[in-house]
C-alpha cells in the first residue's frame, strides 16, 4: 500500500534495474503498476526506467536487446546509465559524497561524479517538462 501511495504522490517514478533480462521484467512490471495507478487516480505520473550497475566501456548485447524491446514497447528509459565505479560503493562503505572520497583510495572519482550529474541533469529537465506539461493544461 505504501508503494502504491508513494507512486500517486510522484513527481517522476524512476525505476531502477540491471542490464538483465530478469531485472527488466521486473522494471516493466513497476511500469505497469505505475500505469494503473495513473487510470485508477486519473493523473498523469512521469516514469522512467533508469539502468544500473552499467559498464562504462561495454554496452553488451543483452543490454542493447532490452533496450530495442523497451524502445519498440515505448517504454521510456533515461537516456543516462549509473555505471558500475567503486566510487558509488565507497559512499556507501564509507558514508560522504562522491567529491569527498579520497582520491588515493577510491579510483577514477571524476567519471563518477561526472556519471552523477549527468543523471541528476536528466531527472531535472524530466521534471521540468512535468512541469511544463501541467502549467500548459492548467
Amino acid at each position: 500500500m505504501m508503494v502504491v501511495y508513494a507512486i500517486s504522490r510522484a513527481d517522476l517514478v524512476i525505476i531502477p534495474t540491471s542490464a538483465s533480462l530478469l531485472d527488466a521484467v521486473e522494471a516493466v512490471s513497476a511500469i505497469r503498476l505505475v500505469q494503473r495507478q495513473e487510470e485508477a487516480f486519473r493523473i498523469k505520473i512521469p516514469s522512467s526506467i533508469l539502468f544500473t550497475k552499467t559498464s562504462a566501456a561495454i554496452r553488451t548485447r543483452t543490454l542493447a536487446s532490452i533496450e530495442a524491446e523497451l524502445a519498440e514497447n515505448k517504454v521510456p528509459v533515461f537516456d543516462v546509465r549509473i555505471h558500475e565505479r567503486e566510487a558509488f560503493r565507497a559512499i556507501f562503505a564509507f558514508g560522504g559524497t562522491l567529491s569527498a572520497l579520497d582520491p588515493t583510495q577510491v579510483r577514477n572519482i571524476p567519471a563518477a561524479i561526472a556519471n552523477a550529474q549527468a543523471f541528476a541533469a536528466e531527472v531535472i529537465e524530466m521534471l521540468h517538462r512535468q512541469s511544463a506539461t501541467v502549467a500548459a493544461v492548467a
